[in-house]
């Protein structure tokens, strides 16, 4: 039926104004009086044009609504894409400035550590056994990239250190895994111990503060560093805090839990000390 009014209403409507004019020139012709056929068809023919205005009116505001709602779509299309981009300029802009307050701690520990020669290598692959805390990087020996070398962030934190190289690409050990051990300190009172990864406490993203005995003063939240001794990793790097303090099974000395100060399970980005001058 719509298709029908869309192509034929027009000749329609003409079909009927030209039978009404013939029915006005046959009454001018009968002194004013519609003739039998006049008045017949007239009889016919006016509730018919009544019907057709009608739906011509109908007809109009359908295709009116039609075209209206045509509008809202594109317009609702347009404001889409201007969202999608607004949204795409915001996530640019929280990059820029990630990357920015990345750079700046970056260069903060140039500034502060200028013994440190490192290269930046971006996080490629994750171990996804439950057996070691690892990752490989993008940059390997065609880097002077080593077995042994430190990995920190950009600021300053340990992550890990190199445990295997390829040309183009390294494994990284993080300090959670049962093969991490190293010389570390109390920042606040300079105690020494060890810190090493536990299988156990590699589950909860943790690891071991060892050989502390028991009349040792460490304190929830105390932070942990790399003490140098042995040479394995640099002095002062970050490891972590110490979340709860434990006893031994033999009772006669303490471990403290720590929490490491790096998210090991979204870093992207790390650096690898290549050479740095040892204390004495």
């Amino acid at each position: 039926m719509r298709n029908l009014f869309k192509h034929n209403g027009k000749v329609i409507i003409i079909l009927a104004v030209l039978l009404t004019l013939g029915m006005a020139v046959a009454a001018a012709a009968g002194g004013g009086r519609a003739s039998p056929i006049s008045n017949a068809l007239g009889f016919i023919i006016t509730p018919v044009q009544s019907g057709l205005d009608s739906i011509n009116t109908r007809i109009s505001q359908w295709y009116g609504y039609l075209s209206q709602v045509d509008a809202y779509k594109e317009e609702n299309r347009q404001l889409r894409i201007r969202i999608a981009e607004m949204e795409q300029t915001v996530r640019e802009s929280e990059q820029a400035n990630g990357e920015n307050a990345r750079l700046r701690k970056l260069l903060d520990l140039r500034q502060k550590r200028r013994d440190f020669t490192f290269e930046a290598a971006g996080v490629v692959a994750r171990d996804t056994s439950n057996w070691a805390a690892s990752f490989t990087i993008s940059k390997g020996q065609a880097q002077d990239i080593a077995a042994g070398q430190s990995v920190i962030n950009e600021e300053g934190f340990l992550v890990g250190f190199i445990s295997e190289t390829g040309t183009n690409w390294a494994t990284v050990t993080t300090l959670i895994d049962s093969d991490m051990e190293g010389g570390a300190i109390i920042a606040r009172t300079q105690f020494a111990a060890v810190a090493e990864g536990d299988f156990s406490l590699m589950q909860e993203n943790k690891l071991k503060l060892s050989y502390l005995p028991r009349d040792c003063d460490i304190l929830i939240g105390d932070v942990v560093l790399t003490s140098g001794a042995g040479g394995k990793f640099p002095k002062d790097l970050v490891i972590g805090t110490v979340d709860k303090v434990m006893t031994e099974k033999n009772g006669i000395s303490e471990y403290a839990v720590l929490t490491p100060s790096v998210d090991l399970g979204t870093i992207t980005q790390v650096y690898v000390i290549k050479s740095y001058e040892i204390d004495d």
